[in-house]
């Protein structure tokens, strides 16, 4: 029999676009699964959207709102599916994604995969294609120098999360899933799909946008975790470590884009413009008369 996969869905206010989310799921080619439906503290019709479909979908109300970390912890706490999936509000799973992932779950025996992405708009044309670069198999040096992974595309062994004691960081409010997957990358081998399997829509005025300032840390905090974790990470990959650190300044001088203050962001970026042509031309773009708002959009946040 064909395992039963979970599907979180975490929502706070996402009436927008939820009937498309869930339609992506009940139209799935693969039809083992359930729904545990989230509800953050909603105040729309979040929660009326929900109820027009069928038990399949467990629904749960949190009256306070939490932390999106706290949340996810929350609702895979509800799952029994063999596989934990993750489908945001605003975004969509193509028809073939439960049944290609499963398929590499169980024929390859990992714990934990992802795939390809295509970005949507608003008004869900597509934007562009993300096809993953990676090959399955142990990545985490890869991811440290690239990180591709899609929450939307994500399939997880729910029995591993649970005995492995391995959850979201409820602390943190914009990379709680980047903690916990390359924590996960960094002991165990991931499987990769090339196919593209999810539609991820970009929204103004979205969580990520609000959080900027948080990249930074949330993301060093994950990395000293990670090394702490697996101490033999700094001497097998030096420089992909030294990459990812590097980063971190990067995200600083794109939170003070994002706050018009671009005299530092061109002084956090100095100090590594001859690290990667790209922060040389982040540099200089940062002399131009350009908006944030264009800027922003030219480094994909």
């Amino acid at each position: 029999m064909s395992p039963l996969v979970s599907v979180i869905m975490n929502c706070h206010n996402g009436e927008r676009f939820l009937n498309e989310a869930i339609e992506s799921i009940y139209n799935q080619t693969y039809n083992n699964w359930e729904i545990i439906f989230w509800d953050n503290a909603s105040t729309d019709s979040s929660a009326k959207i929900a109820h027009s479909y069928d038990k399949r979908i467990q629904y749960y109300f949190n009256d306070k709102k939490t932390s999106l970390g706290e949340a996810r912890n929350f609702a895979m706490s509800k799952a029994i599916g063999k596989y934990v999936a993750f489908l945001d509000c605003d975004d969509r799973f193509l028809p073939e994604k439960m049944m290609i992932q499963v398929e590499l779950m169980e024929t390859e025996g990992f714990l934990f995969s992802y795939g390809s992405t295509i970005i949507i708009n608003e008004h869900g044309n597509m934007v562009k294609k993300r096809r993953v670069k990676n090959k399955s198999g142990y990545i985490v040096n890869r991811l440290l120098k690239h990180y591709e992974i899609n929450m939307q595309s994500v399939m997880i062994d729910r029995e591993f999360l649970r005995e492995s004691e391995f959850e979201f960081n409820k602390q943190m409010q914009y990379c709680p899933d980047y903690n916990l997957f390359m924590r996960i990358a960094s002991q165990f081998k991931v499987g990769v799909l090339s196919d593209f399997i999810v539609e991820y829509r970009k929204v103004s005025n979205s969580l990520s946008s609000k959080t900027l300032d948080l990249v930074s840390l949330e993301i060093k905090e994950s990395l000293d975790a990670i090394l702490s974790q697996n101490k033999k990470l700094q001497s097998t990959f030096p420089k992909e470590v030294d990459v990812a650190y590097r980063k971190l300044q990067f995200y600083d001088a794109v939170s003070f884009i994002n706050q018009n203050q671009f005299a530092k962001a061109r002084a956090t970026i100095f100090s590594i413009i001859l690290k990667d042509y790209r922060y040389f031309i982040i540099y200089i773009l940062l002399f131009l008369p350009l908006s944030s708002r264009f800027l922003l959009r030219v480094l994909n946040r």
